[in-house]
């Protein structure tokens, strides 16, 4: 079966994107090392000798007060950090397999909200998804069912 002009390039633009959902996977997963390296820092800031006017609240106190709240955003941006780079990853790797339509499409939506990198390749993916070409390239891997050894 011949393929048309129009579908390889709609492949060759499923490639691209698939790999910029990688890259931009790896950044998120990326940004999970960091998050212990913050914490340290910030630690260090609230652990410094501020000057104390002689009036008002300690500073060393208040910090010691919020540490436990801090605790938590940091596991919580880690845990979300975590929990969207594995996202964008699944997305990026079904959008080169072309596999998972709907998968797709969420993750194509849900990168739109990191602005301006991932709301551009969001953007884009969702117009190449959304192809008329496209949904027959979906369709085509799902009849083969999980035989992906026909790669």
């Amino acid at each position: 079966m011949q393929r048309s002009l129009e579908t390889e390039k709609i492949e060759k633009h499923l490639d691209v994107i698939g790999i910029l959902f990688m890259v931009l996977a790896g950044f998120s997963l990326l940004m999970v090392l960091f998050i212990p390296v913050h914490f340290m820092m910030m630690q260090s800031v609230m652990n410094m000798d501020f000057p104390r006017p002689h009036e008002g609240p300690d500073p060393r106190k208040m910090f010691k007060e919020m540490q436990s709240a801090f605790i938590v955003l940091y596991v919580l941006v880690g845990v979300l950090s975590l929990a969207f780079g594995g996202f964008l990853l699944a997305t990026g790797i079904n959008i080169r397999r072309k596999r998972h339509f709907t998968l797709c499409v969420v993750g194509s939506a849900l990168i739109c909200i990191s602005f301006p990198l991932g709301t551009a390749l969001g953007i884009w993916s969702l117009l190449t998804l959304y192809d008329k070409h496209t949904r027959p390239l979906f369709a085509e891997r799902t009849a083969l069912g999980d035989a992906d050894f026909l790669d």
